[in-house]
This record gives structure tokens, sequence and C-alpha cells, in this order.
């Protein structure tokens, strides 16, 4: 398989270096390409990401693997699930906005070494719908799937880095356009775990993560309670639903 991907790729040198191609187009040689990369889906290689990449290292950065400590949970397949236990959350329970109510469970006693999350530890999708972030705001009883990793940003980087921050960082396209090429290629996603750790993090001065971070937690409290609010209403509603059955009835 790889020499025959080998001379795949040594055709199409042959084929097309050289020739004038249209500006959405990268030939790149084999020593720049699958030699060092491993793949061959043109997906992987489109102009627009080795720009975006350029842009970001022109400002202050560094990849994830070196400012995150990056963990893996499990993935007890379907036989494991109980209708109570200890919250199963898969990724189509998460989103950047939380974590939604899961019916599947798992026995505690059989995943009691099974990391949880962990205040300010960014939950990120790696399967299926890749490139989903979000900060726990507190330590959670629960246990995630495989397909989601669970990011710590290290002790030495805890000053220059916000949680909040870094979660919107892999939210925004910046991250999610170099989700999309290594994630690509594939009829199902797969964000390798070696991929993500080379993810490149603009990382602005503290002083703006603060700022970016208290509008992100003005936001979410925005959010709360206006769910508040709208639970109210709907009670509002039921109730005089009700009344106004009682009273036409008698």
């Amino acid at each position: 398989m790889y020499h025959q991907r080998l001379a795949e790729w040594t055709l199409l040198e042959s084929l097309l270096f050289g020739r004038r191609l249209p500006e959405n187009t990268a030939v790149l040689p084999f020593s720049q390409s699958f030699g060092t990369s491993g793949r061959l889906d043109a997906e992987y290689y489109q102009p627009k990401f080795n720009r975006l990449l350029q842009h970001l290292k022109k400002y202050p950065h560094a990849k994830l693997g070196v400012l995150t400590d990056l963990n893996k949970s499990v993935e007890p397949g379907s036989e494991a699930y109980r209708d109570k236990g200890v919250p199963f959350v898969r990724v189509a329970d998460l989103s950047v906005f939380g974590i939604a109510p899961t019916d599947k469970f798992l026995n505690p006693d059989d995943f009691y070494e099974t990391i949880r999350p962990k205040k300010d530890t960014v939950l990120l999708s790696k399967d299926g719908t890749v490139g989903i972030a979000y900060r726990v705001p507190q330590d959670l009883d629960m246990i995630t799937s495989g397909a989601i990793v669970h990011l710590r940003i290290k002790p030495e980087y805890r000053e220059s880095l916000l949680p909040d921050y870094l979660a919107l960082v892999l939210n925004s396209p910046a991250v999610q356009m170099q989700a999309q090429r290594d994630a690509g290629g594939s009829i199902i996603q797969h964000w390798k775990p070696s991929e993500i750790k080379e993810v490149i993090i603009p990382v602005l001065p503290e002083e703006q993560q603060r700022e970016i971070a208290n509008k992100i937690q003005e936001s979410f409290e925005l959010k709360r309670q206006s769910e508040d609010l709208l639970s109210r209403a709907k009670y509002l509603v039921e109730r005089e639903i009700e009344n106004s059955a009682y009273f036409q009835a008698a």
C-alpha cells in the first residue's frame, strides 16, 4: 500500500508539477506532503490552511500540546449502559453551551478509576462532530465518551492562559479550520490526539483574555436568566390554561 501510494504521488508530480494552476490549487513535492503528513486527500493541502497558520504565527502563539495536558476517557460500549448510576456523556450531549441531560448511565463500581471532568477542564470532541469545546465550571461526577478529550492547562501556563479564553479559541474559526483540515478525508471525522496537540493557539495578553472571559461569563449568566424566565413563563401559561379549564367545567 505504501509503495502504491508513492507511485501514485510520483505520477501526480510528473503530470502536475510545474504547470500553471489555479490559485486555490496547491502542488507540493512528496517530501513536503505525503512524505511528512501521510495524507493524500486534496482537502488537507488547500492553500487556505497554510494562509491561516502563517497568519496565526505572526502573533504570540503556542501548540495546544505545549499549553495543556490531554487525557482520554473510555468507550465502554452499549452493553455497559444502565438505567441509573454515573451519567455517561456522549458527543451528542455536548455543546459549546454545556452538557445536556443524558439517559445513559454506568455502574460506578466498574468505572471508579475513570477520569471525571474537573473544574476548568476544557472538554473537546474529537470524533463525529469534531471541535466542540466547553469549559467545565465545577467538578462533575460524570464520565465522558472516549470521543471527548479532557484538556487541562498546565500549571506553568495557568497565569497566562485562561480556560474560558481557551474554550472560545477552540470554538473559533481559527481552530475549526485546523480541525477541518486534520479530520477531513474520511466519511466519519476523526481528530487524532496527536493532531490536536499540534493545533496552533493564539495567546493574547492576559488583560485582553480576562476581558474576553468576563464577556463569556456575562453571556452564560444572561443565558441562564433567559432560561429561568422562559421556564417561569411556561409555568404561568400552563397554570392559566388549567385555571381556565377548571372555571369552564364549573
